[in-house]
């Protein structure tokens, strides 16, 4: 009755294909566009969750110890309609889109083999999110059901934009980019982000957590570029 009355009044139409959104459980986007969303499953690394065309054992990075991070699952692969969502969520102040996806990602906390007891939102530097008005981490991060340190990591570094950047690039631009502020010693910590790409990002912020005394670190993102899109 509520969303009738709702829709009635305010319409809200789909940020992908224009359509009208009658459920407003499922924000700004409709269920016929959510649904063109593709989930990550098996085959896929089972300590960083690359997706692959066949695998057995950890991947080549993690065999020779290139993830810091010790397990990671994202849910789903970065298409038009997931990149649609995450820029709308970050640039056009849909925060809305937090609650949908941090439904989707609790259903992977309980699906996969997360051990952690403490969500960390991956942070931006402060001038970055005093632009944008919030840090989308945390509001997907607010949605898990889990514990938060929102003042663990701090982001000292004003890095450039990732994006368009190989591998090596993101790890140059990322070095000594995050502080320890917050007491993470033999804390099991999940880190929690829109996506991943080369996982750059969640490698410096675990090396900067283990270096405090952290016991296992997780990563936790709503979506994934494939490594043939990064262009490893």
């Amino acid at each position: 009755m509520i969303d009738c009355i709702l829709n009635f009044l305010f319409p809200v139409a789909c940020i992908i294909c224009e359509a009208q959104v009658f459920e407003r459980h499922y924000s700004v986007v409709c269920p016929t566009c959510w649904d063109t969303l593709v989930p990550i499953t098996p085959p896929i690394c089972p300590q960083c969750g690359m997706p692959a065309a066949a695998i057995e054992g950890p991947c080549l990075r993690c065999r020779t110890g290139e993830n810091i991070f010790d397990f990671a699952r994202s849910a789903v692969f970065f298409n038009d309609a997931a990149r649609e969502i995450i820029h709308h969520l970050k640039y056009a102040d849909r925060v809305s889109l937090a609650g949908p996806i941090g439904t989707i990602l609790r259903e992977v906390l309980i699906r996969e083999r997360f051990t952690g007891d403490l969500v960390v939102p991956v942070p931006l530097h402060w001038k970055r999110r005093r632009s944008r008005g919030f840090n989308q981490a945390e509001l997907i991060a607010r949605e898990l059901g889990v514990q938060v340190g929102n003042n663990i990591i701090r982001r000292k570094k004003n890095t450039e934009t990732q994006t368009g950047l190989s591998r090596s690039e993101r790890m140059k631009n990322l070095s000594a980019a995050f502080e320890l502020l917050g007491t993470v010693a033999n804390r099991k910590i999940i880190l929690v982000d829109d996506v991943l790409t080369t996982g750059a990002t969640m490698n410096e912020i675990a090396k900067v957590l283990k270096r405090g005394g952290a016991k296992k670190v997780e990563a936790l993102t709503f979506s994934r570029v494939p490594d043939s899109i990064n262009g490893l």
